[in-house]
Formats: C-alpha cells, structure tokens, sequence
C-alpha cells in the first residue's frame, strides 16, 4: 500500500490580470502549502475502486485515474480511499490536493517513474491549482495556473483558518468578476516578498476576489464582516469561503455567540514543512 498526503493551499496574493481568449483568466497568486491536508492510500486491486469517508459531488480521483491509464497504456488497476480533512469548496485547494496526490500516487503504486515534470501536462488538463498542488512548494503562480516560480517559505509560524459552511462555486465567482487590473499594485507587492519585506507583504496584500465573492454569496459576506471584528487582518483564500489570519495576530479573546458556532471557530495549522 502506498500513502499520499494532499496539502492544502493558502492564497497569500490573489490578483486577476483579465479573461483569456480561452476563456479562462489570468492570474497572478502567491501561495504556499499547508500542514492541513487529506490522506490517500492506493493498493493493487483488478479493477478500480474509489472510497471515500465523505460524499464528494464530480470526485475528480475516478478521473484522474483514467487519464494517468489511458496517458501511460497502464492495465492495472487500482483501490483508492480517500480520507478528507480539508473543507470541501472552501478555497483551499482540496479538489486540486486530492488530484495531484492521485498523480502522485499512481506513479509509484504503477511505477511509471516519471519526473514531476513529465507529469505537469496531465496536472494542467484536470485543473488550474493541480500544478501547484503537484509540486507542493511555496510559488508565485501565474497565466491560467500554468506556469510557475519558486520562491521562500515565509516566517509563518501559525495559522488559523476560519471556514464557513457555505461552498463557493470558482467558476460562479470568476463568471461575476468585474473588477479592474492595477499591474503596478502586484508588482509592488511581490517586490516586497522578494525582498523578504514580510511584515509590510502582510500589511498590504489583497485578495481581488473578495468583493465578488461576497457579493455573490451573502453567507460569505456575513462571515467576513463578523470576523474583521475582531480580526482586522483576516484574509479570504482563493475565492472562498475560507478566511484566514496568520500568527494569531488580532485574535480576540472573546467567546462567539452560540449561533455564530459552526462559522466562527478557528483551526489552527501551519505552513507544510
């Protein structure tokens, strides 16, 4: 048997340079992996059997599965079982975790020993963060996903996640997206990233999705508002609904209300080592 554990990813920069003839959009992202992640196990098995511990609409595992056979000519199959611990639809790359760690995973149980690199193209096809999450290091992503720089881990020791129980749809939030590039606003901000200028990174780094966002998903919005209170320097990952705040700055002290329970309460992870 052969275990994969699929990372979950934070949207440290989140900008939208515009639509792409091909329909998607540009983008420009600065992102690290987290300790959060889900667990996979692939063991031989004649046919191929997908379990999971939750039910996950359009699992893109059966899929991924499908391409990596018919991409390498492979008769095997396979028993996948999924463990789940990142939220589903909340903006941290799950979907796209679950698919890198399947390529991943299949490259071993197979022993097809292609380089990461090899199997970048198939990562691309099945989705826009796949690239990322193949790879599992810190990067400034841009085009549609597809192309990538490495860069440093920030001195992040902590963060806490706050997610909401209301999925967002990426595709429902770059359909409504309206809003207008400013190139020299990321410029400046990866220059500060660079030149490991963190604290002031922190203090001016934007997610261009959050307005969308909330305005498509009032549930979002709520969230949000309720949390600025007493965290002014929470963030939204990806295109939500999960928001976040690092090193336990501005945490508050106080209780949350009763109601506010299932959207409120914090989980605390880390940057993946």
């Amino acid at each position: 048997m052969i275990e994969e554990k699929a990372h979950a990813k934070l949207n440290l920069a989140l900008d939208v340079v515009g639509k792409r003839e091909d329909g998607y959009h540009e983008l420009k992202m600065i992102m690290i992996p987290l300790a959060l992640h889900d667990v996979l196990t692939f063991s031989p098995h004649p046919d191929i059997v997908v379990e999971c511990d939750v039910e996950i609409p359009d699992n893109h595992v059966l899929k991924t599965i499908e391409t990596m056979k018919r991409t390498f000519h492979v008769d095997q199959g396979v028993h996948v079982k999924l463990t789940k611990h990142i939220p589903i639809g909340a903006g941290l790359g799950g979907g796209s975790a679950n698919i890198a760690a399947t390529i991943r995973g299949l490259n071993r149980l197979w022993q097809l020993d292609q380089p990461l690199e090899n199997l970048e193209n198939i990562a691309l096809e099945l989705g826009s963060d796949t690239l990322f999450c193949l790879y599992e290091r810190p990067a400034f992503i841009y085009g549609r996903g597809d192309q990538y720089l490495f860069i440093d881990m920030p001195p992040i020791k902590e963060i806490e996640l706050f997610s909401c129980d209301q999925a967002v749809s990426t595709k429902t939030v770059f359909a409504a997206y309206r809003g207008r590039h400013r190139p020299k606003r990321f410029e400046r901000l990866f220059r500060l990233y660079l030149n490991e200028h963190y604290q002031a990174f922190f203090r001016k780094t934007y997610n261009a999705l959050l307005k969308t966002t909330m305005k498509a998903y009032p549930a979002v919005k709520a969230h949000y508002k309720r949390l600025k209170k007493d965290h002014p320097t929470v963030r939204m990952t990806g295109s939500g609904s999960t928001f976040f705040v690092l090193d336990g700055d501005n945490i508050s002290t106080k209780k949350p209300k009763r109601n506010e329970k299932n959207t409120i309460k914090g989980l605390k992870t880390r940057p993946k080592s």
